[in-house]
């Protein structure tokens, strides 16, 4: 679990809207910013930074390389800074209301890359910015969504986006020729005999950290095809479902008398208050309210 976001020491901290920092999650962090008209001071990531425009418009002006760009933003707009590329100076014309910062790790291209033979470092990603990707924007609205509203599986969504991302980001905006992985459009469903040993697996620890890697594991697949052929075979991504499982746990949890923040801690969510929302937005009513109906 991070302590401190890899923006630290380049961003200003009041301009932090959510953020991803005790959230568990992945190869992955995110944070949701505002930026206000000024300079940004030139770093080089250790891990490559996505930022993509959700809300407001502004001009950003960035340069490294010896490459200086200028980037008129609207929501969906985005750029890329490689892990290793030094970018000298960022500068922002205007008020900018919301921009997403997302950060991969390494470790999250490691997969693709093997199947390569290659290894990802400074170099194989462009340093671009100003174009608009839908399957991207489509990552950082659903990192936003869960960074605004915490859900039992987020660190287990998290860390599927980050798979997404990867693909996406080495497929069309490396500086290799070709597409280093290519999915098949229509995923086969999960054998019944694996589909039972993973529901088991999922069964038995819903109340500890799951991941994909994990649930891969038991069903003896890669990663990239174990998600696919979970959601084949059971209409849901292993995010979803095991979301609706914990929150099964929860009501029962809560009708067996456990307290707001034991029932919080059991499925997984960094706080009480996050779980009483999150509750309260699939269940339809307050953990409080579900067991006084309980009670009655």
């Amino acid at each position: 679990m991070n302590e401190t976001h890899p923006s630290r020491g380049r961003y200003q901290v009041a301009g932090v809207i959510e953020s991803s920092v005790g959230r568990g999650w992945r190869g992955i962090s995110a944070e949701l910013r505002s930026h206000d008209p000024g300079e940004i001071a030139g770093y080089e990531p250790l891990l490559t930074e996505i930022g993509v425009s959700i809300r407001g418009d502004t001009v950003v002006t960035r340069h490294a390389h010896g490459i200086r760009q200028r980037i008129v933003t609207r929501p969906g707009t985005m750029g890329i800074v490689p892990v290793g590329v030094r970018e000298d100076f960022a500068h922002v014309s205007n008020f900018a209301d919301e921009i997403v910062h997302i950060y991969l790790a390494v470790d999250s291209f490691a997969a693709l890359t093997k199947r390569m033979s290659r290894n990802f470092g400074p170099g194989a990603l462009r340093y671009d910015a100003g174009f608009e990707d839908p399957l991207i924007f489509g990552v950082a609205l659903a990192l936003v969504g869960e960074l605004r509203d915490e859900t039992s599986c987020g660190d287990l969504l998290a860390e599927t986006l980050a798979d997404t991302l990867a693909m996406r980001l080495l497929n069309k905006y490396s500086t290799w020729s070709g597409g280093p992985y290519q999915v098949v459009r229509k995923a086969k469903a999960l054998a019944a005999r694996r589909l039972k040993r993973v529901l088991s697996y999922i069964e038995e620890n819903l109340t500890r950290e799951i991941t994909i890697d994990q649930l891969a594991s038991v069903a003896s697949l890669s990663r990239f095809h174990f998600s696919r052929m979970f959601k084949a075979a059971t209409g849901r991504s292993p995010s979803s479902f095991i979301g609706m499982q914990r929150l099964e746990l929860a009501k029962s949890l809560l009708a067996d008398g456990g307290t707001i923040a034991e029932v919080a801690d059991a499925c997984r969510f960094s706080s009480a208050s996050n779980f009483v929302r999150a509750f309260r937005r699939t269940a339809g009513v307050t953990p409080a309210q579900y067991r006084s109906q309980r009670e009655q």
